[in-house]
């Protein structure tokens, strides 16, 4: 690959990147919103969500983190 393949592979992960962790924000704020609404009324199917959200934030917070990691690899 050419420096500027390499290049234009790093900006569409910083994009991907951006676009994870804007995902990511709004999912904390679905998490938190959800958090205070179980505390005063219980409810089975939002306790469901809650926890399906919890586990797309971790999933989330992974491949961000593999985004990092290849980023690195791309530049150094």
């Amino acid at each position: 690959m050419t420096d500027t393949q390499y290049k234009v592979i790093v900006e569409y992960l910083k994009e991907a990147r951006l676009n994870l962790e804007n995902a990511k924000d709004n999912i904390k704020s679905r998490i938190k919103e959800l958090s205070e609404y179980l505390d005063e009324n219980p409810d089975e199917g939002q306790s469901f969500e809650l926890a399906f959200l919890r586990i797309r934030l971790e999933e989330i917070e992974d491949i961000i983190g593999k985004i990092e990691d290849i980023t690195r690899d791309f530049q150094d």
